[in-house]
């Protein structure tokens, strides 16, 4: 996480990304100063580049007196620039908060709203569902992947091929019931405690 500050008469037209610009994330009471994280901006075009579909941020960074007027959280993310409400085309509330659930794992924060989906790059977790205009507190929002990633993942890169192997061999690294290895994807604090437990075990025997 790297969070910027910029200037939106001066920088508002500058790209931080192929498809984001400064002005796009400022404040929505004028003010000059915008803070922007960069994890976020690459956050976002993972989303658009997903769902092939332009994002309008409705809301990022907020000053705080604006984010008071609006009734946001007293220690809410678009304080620190680190928060965006978004709308993608062709994709729905649930449907972005299902892709963002799977680039931030367990991290992030993703809120779900009748017509937008709050992100957030925050070090912990937090998913909640305020469709019914109640927030209620959820696990997260399991149930989208690429589609590049429905196939078998076990084939490593090069430099990872021989540990791969003898992982595999000595029973350290386990797929699914499919057989599926999943080498791309983010390892849980549960897998990584199970990995060093059998480890442990390896090391006993010899």
């Amino acid at each position: 996480m790297s969070v910027r500050t910029y200037r939106v008469s001066r920088e508002g037209d500058r790209l931080l990304s192929p498809h984001f610009r400064v002005r796009e994330f400022a404040c929505r009471d004028g003010s000059d100063l915008v803070k922007i994280d960069t994890d976020l901006v690459e956050l976002l075009e993972r989303i658009r580049a997903a769902a092939g579909g332009a994002v309008t941020i409705s809301s990022g960074y907020r000053t705080a007196s604006h984010n008071q007027k609006v009734g946001g959280a007293r220690y809410s993310q678009h304080l620190l620039g680190t928060a965006a409400d978004i709308i993608v085309s062709g994709a729905g509330p649930l449907l972005v908060g299902q892709m963002a659930e799977y680039y931030l794992g367990s991290r992030g924060g993703i809120g779900v709203y009748q017509t937008f989906t709050h992100v957030d790059t925050r070090s912990g977790k937090a998913r909640w569902d305020q469709r019914s205009g109640r927030e209620v507190a959820v696990s997260g929002w399991p149930g989208w992947r690429p589609k590049e990633d429905e196939t078998v993942d076990n084939i490593p890169s090069a430099y990872a091929e021989e540990a791969v192997d003898w992982a595999v061999k000595n029973g350290l690294l386990q797929g699914n019931a499919a057989g599926d290895l999943m080498l791309r994807q983010p390892v849980t604090r549960q897998q990584l405690a199970a990995i060093l437990y059998r480890f442990a075990e390896l090391e006993r025997q010899e």
